[in-house]
């Protein structure tokens, strides 16, 4: 099952294992943030957009029980890695890895999917010819935001609903995009690391075709002062 330089991390739900490596990108909190903020429902099919390890498609997948997940990613040791991660936690009927890139995939897909989620690079525009996994997981190198979006706008129905997580400083390019898109946001929530912090994450919950309307609920807080988990994190993090 693991390959020379693999370990299981336990995700402290379900019994859920993601098989990750110390010298490769390993998933953040981020991602498992936005996996418990997204509206999923049980009749729906999902695509996790740049799914790396596999971590969102695999919570999505446990947490909401939806029809189908599938998980696209364009780096080919990190889509073999997560598909073996599908099998360790008995999801295969339920989640199907992609290894592709997100500009087209579409075209290998379909369309008319409910949800479409993504924790895409942060990072501006940074091309390079050989970037490490890493480079292309955090940074520009094969996906922009504004290719991201396009790609999901093209993927959902009429109506349905996309989630991204990204930091604060991105989130007029995120918006601009949205719209030019024809993606709605609907739903902005601020991440703070503790209350006296500027927020430096955000989650943005948007509509395909929606009407133009926005709520910003309460900033979720992570860390107490003293540097536990909030009560909020604890429910989100399993803690």
């Amino acid at each position: 099952m693991l390959k020379d330089g693999e370990r299981l991390d336990d995700l402290e739900y379900k019994g859920l294992e993601i098989i990750q490596r110390s010298d490769g990108y390993c998933f953040t909190s981020d991602s498992v943030l936005v996996a418990n903020l997204v509206n999923v429902k049980h009749t729906d099919k999902v695509v996790d957009i740049g799914t790396g390890s596999g971590i969102i498609a695999i919570l999505i997948a446990a947490k909401f029980l939806p029809k189908k997940v599938i998980g696209v990613e364009i780096q080919e040791r990190l889509a073999e890695m997560a598909a073996r991660s599908v099998i360790h936690n008995n999801l295969s009927d339920v989640i199907e890895i992609v290894n592709a890139p997100a500009q087209g995939v579409e075209k290998i897909i379909g369309d008319g999917y409910d949800v479409v989620v993504t924790n895409p690079p942060y990072d501006e525009n940074c091309k390079k010819e050989n970037a490490t996994e890493k480079e292309i997981c955090k940074s520009e190198v094969r996906l922009t935001v504004a290719e991201c979006i396009k790609t999901a706008a093209k993927l959902l129905k009429f109506g349905g609903l996309f989630y991204m997580v990204n930091k604060a400083r991105r989130l007029t390019d995120v918006i601009y995009s949205m719209r030019n898109c024809g993606i709605e946001p609907k739903k902005i929530y601020f991440i703070q690391p503790k209350k006296d912090k500027d927020a430096d994450t955000f989650i943005v919950e948007g509509k395909k075709g929606g009407k133009p309307s926005v709520i910003i609920p309460k900033p979720i807080v992570v860390y107490e002062d003293d540097g536990e988990f909030t009560e909020f994190a604890r429910r989100i993090y399993n803690k």
